[in-house]
This record gives C-alpha cells, structure tokens and sequence, in this order.
C-alpha cells in the first residue's frame, strides 16, 4: 500500500473511474481539504482493510470502503463529498497495489504536495467529522488528527448498529 500526494484532473468521473478499473488498479481518491495527516489517511485504511477481510464490509468495493472509512461515515452519500470530483482535484491517493503508481502517473496523476494545514481546513474538518470547538480547544490543534481518528474508530464500532 501506497499514500502518495497530488493532482489529478478529471474530465468525466464515470469515464476515469471505467479506466481506473480498466488497468486493474484498487486505488482511493480523497479530497486533500478533508486530510489531516497521512497518518489520518493510514489508519483508515488499514481499519477498512481489516473490515473487508473480516466480512464487516459496508461498500461493495474495497476503495469505496476505505472512502468510508476515512471519511468516518456509513453513508455512501454522504462519504463522497471526501471523494474525487470532477475538475482540478488535491488529493491523497491510497494506491493498495504499488505497480499502480505508475498508472496513475498515465492517467495524468502529478505527485506534489498537498496536504497542508490552515484555519479554513481546520473549520472544514470540525465540521465534516463533527469535532466541537470545545473538543479542539482541550486537546490542541497539533491533535486534530487524533481526534479524526478517534471518530473513525467509533465509526467502526458502530457501523453496523
């Protein structure tokens, strides 16, 4: 598994995501304003993974299911907000398989950073994972990711009730 940082622009999301399959890669796409961290992107991830192999599944793909995961949410839905979008996209790339990096890069995928953290990012993920002021304030902003993935655990403890 790779977690790599970039760009992407999609022209169609039906016509990317037909070739994304085409070449046989397992690949999630999410929207950099809703990443804290890579390790953020990691633990959901493996979580997700962990879930699909145990049969807890949600999605009925593995990438939809890390969507889910890292998004915190059981709702297809709602998870997408979090997911590709036609456009310019910033996004953290979960690339399950590793020869596939090198696909993407056919696809018109540049890797560069793009994870970083401002006061409207951070507004942004209080809101989507539903962190209060009050929480934030007690633990710090240096612990915002924390708090995101406290939320995915209880995602996935609760996911099935």
């Amino acid at each position: 598994m790779k977690i790599i940082e970039g760009v992407i622009e999609v022209e169609s999301l039906r016509d990317f995501l037909s070739k994304l399959n085409e070449i046989g890669c397992t690949v999630t796409f999410l929207d950099a304003k809703y990443v804290v961290d890579r390790d953020h992107v990691e633990f959901a991830t493996k979580k997700a993974i962990k879930a699909w192999k145990e049969g807890r599944r949600v999605a009925k793909t593995l990438a939809m299911e890390i969507l889910l995961y890292c998004a915190g949410r059981r709702q297809i839905s709602d998870a997408v907000e979090m997911g590709l979008k036609e456009g310019l996209n910033e996004v953290v790339a979960v690339v399950l398989e590793d020869e596939c990096v090198d696909k993407l890069k056919d696809l018109g995928f540049k890797m560069t950073p793009v994870l970083k953290l401002d006061e409207d990012k951070i507004e942004r993920i209080k809101r989507f994972f539903d962190i209060s002021d009050e929480e934030l304030r007690i633990v710090g902003t240096e612990k915002l990711s924390l708090l995101v993935r406290e939320k995915i655990t209880l995602f996935d403890v609760f996911k099935s009730g």
